[in-house]
């Protein structure tokens, strides 16, 4: 979950300029799905979360092992409130 936050902190350094991933996308859209499913009051942007993850993806040296064990995270959850726990 801290995840989450996380990239939604640093959509704003991402800007425009990332390339967007297919897996960023698909992420990023069961998160928002199961968001809003679970009626969660967490602060989510699905636009945001895509241009944050792409820009944590490309950062190899710091970030994209994370964003890959986040994906691979959320990819294996079958209920929503299981990939609201994915961090």
């Amino acid at each position: 979950m801290r995840f989450l936050l996380a990239i939604a902190a640093l959509a704003g350094v991402a800007g425009c300029t990332e390339p967007r991933s297919t897996a960023c996308k698909e992420v990023c859209k069961r998160e928002a799905e199961c968001i809003d499913s679970t009626a969660s009051k967490l602060p989510f942007d699905e636009k945001e979360c895509i241009a944050a993850c792409a820009a944590l993806e490309h950062d190899v040296e710091n970030s994209a092992a994370k964003v890959q064990r986040h994906i691979a995270c959320v990819n294996q959850q079958t209920s929503c409130p299981a990939v609201l726990e994915c961090k």
